[in-house]
């Protein structure tokens, strides 16, 4: 879950004595077997929604005639919209207390927390006064009191297969571990008119950089610009491909700084796709390159080549979930040091990115970029 500070501590500050304060009120009970009415929770990471969909799927599969339904942040329910799984969107928002009656009303049998640290999820699993309640038992987390049935987040094991311990532990057999995107029609015709607009050649091949990496104002785990317009211009230079560099609204500066320093011309798409328009494009490219973020699995699920740069986050856990990936790992001893995406080891540099992505060397990126484009 992407958060700021202050949000940070009231979740810990506030949450961990509620949730210790409310498990004297929780009582045991039998997990139905066929659930009619199914919720699940995860409010924003949108790398953790992509992750999930095959566990997701499985308990579609293992309960086709349940009414399933999402509660998330609006770019979660945007990639979900075509999402055949799920029912029901809610969308989750600010002021919390016209969300609960609501959600209250459903009567849901199962509330499904995909969470995987914060308190607030917990809550609002509890909140809904669903009889059956699972969720991740985190170390040093104190929110598995809240649920009825809990499955272990085990550090180290990629978070696919974390996710998919619910439905294991829900007896919901699991038939496919990929990833999937929807992109509908319109978001491929963007693309398609998009890059005639900016009079890219019909046939060049598409190479994407996605510069920035993970929370907002938080470039820890983003690899330099000037390393990116390095690794632009010799891609330009052996393959004659095309680059575009894309970004949430947010992040437009850095993908424009990074294009009017390259020696060929970069089109910036950054802060002008939706999560399915950027799907579309993911799907057009030959190559992907990116930090770790949300975007970089979505890249991985249309099945696109996808380059994934890791320092403070760990691969065996975040990485790409795709045949056609490869991950670089920094080269420091303390590197990775996150598991559940906000306990940094070290104090960010001047620039705000951490020491370990320095180690990723820009001739190492462009080795691994050519097993994919020669």
């Amino acid at each position: 879950m992407q958060s700021s500070r202050f949000q940070q501590h009231l979740d810990r500050y506030v949450g961990i004595p509620l949730c210790v304060l409310l498990r004297l009120f929780c009582r045991g009970v039998r997990v139905p077997h066929s659930p009619q009415k199914i919720l699940f929770i995860q409010l924003s990471a949108l790398g953790d929604t992509i992750l999930a969909v095959p566990t997701i799927r499985a308990i579609r599969h293992a309960f086709p005639d349940a009414e399933i339904t999402m509660l998330a942040s609006r770019t979660n329910l945007n990639y979900l919209t075509n999402c055949p799984y799920i029912n029901k969107r809610i969308l989750f928002e600010m002021p919390l207390h016209r969300l609960l009656l609501p959600l209250r009303r459903e009567r849901f049998d199962w509330v499904i927390d995909l969470e995987h640290w914060p308190r607030l999820s917990a809550l609002l699993t509890y909140a809904t006064g669903a009889p059956v309640r699972i969720g991740f038992r985190t170390k040093g987390q104190y929110r598995h009191f809240l649920f009825t049935e809990t499955v272990p987040h085990i550090q180290g094991r990629h978070e696919v297969r974390n996710f998919l311990e619910i439905a294991t532990g829900l007896a919901c057999p699991v038939q496919a571990l990929d990833l999937e995107v929807w992109c509908d029609s319109a978001s491929e015709r963007w693309v398609r008119e998009t890059l005639i607009q900016e009079q890219v050649p019909p046939h060049a091949p598409l190479v994407v950089l996605h510069p920035e990496a993970g929370r907002r104002g938080e470039p820890r785990r983003r690899w330099s610009p000037e390393n990116y317009v390095a690794l632009a211009d010799a891609l330009v230079r052996q393959f004659a491909v095309q680059i575009v560099l894309t970004g949430a609204p947010d992040e437009v500066n850095t993908s424009e700084a990074i294009a009017a320093r390259t020696q060929h011309r970069a089109v910036v798409l950054a802060g002008r796709t939706d999560v399915n328009q950027l799907a579309a494009l993911f799907s057009a490219a030959v190559l992907v390159v990116s930090g770790n973020c949300g975007p970089m699995h979505l890249a991985a699920a249309t099945g696109t080549p996808v380059v994934g740069l890791h320092g403070p986050t760990n691969a065996a856990q975040w990485g790409p979930w795709s045949r056609n990936v490869c991950v670089i790992r920094a080269e420091m001893p303390c590197s990775p040091c996150l598991n559940l995406g906000f306990e940094y080891g070290c104090q960010a540099l001047p620039d705000g990115t951490s020491p370990c992505m320095w180690t990723i060397q820009v001739e190492h990126v462009i080795q691994e970029c050519a097993r994919f484009l020669e």
